[in-house]
């Protein structure tokens, strides 16, 4: 899949706690598009030649941290499942509002389901 115009990723990501895991701080589903800069994957995928990444597994693993981030709940910490979502065109809501969280070329914004 090719970037949005060849110029950013987009992603949904959703996290879920484990079922049956004790002492989770998530307990509910936290959902987020996250826009990665192409340029932002480039600089990474760079900084990593000896590991041959693909574009879309820099930025997934970028996308992960500034949602995680965002929601401020870490990342390996404590158990969760995660479904990713890849869009080839802007999202309604990144055009409705700000990002909750910006950094770097990548942008957060948090999905309030229900």
């Amino acid at each position: 899949m090719k970037a949005l115009g060849e110029k950013a990723f987009i992603v949904r990501l959703v996290f879920t706690p484990k079922v049956g895991t004790s002492t989770v701080p998530l307990t509910r589903q936290h959902t987020a598009i996250v826009e990665v800069l192409i340029d932002v994957v480039h600089r990474k995928q760079s900084e990593l030649v000896n590991q041959n990444l693909r574009e879309k597994t820099i930025a997934l693993d970028l996308a992960r941290q500034a949602a995680l981030f965002t929601f401020a709940i870490g990342g390996d910490s404590w158990p969760y499942d995660e479904d990713a979502l890849w869009y080839e065109e802007r999202q309604y809501v990144m055009d409705e509002r700000p990002c909750d969280h910006e950094e770097n070329g990548v942008k957060v914004w948090k999905i309030v389901e229900g």
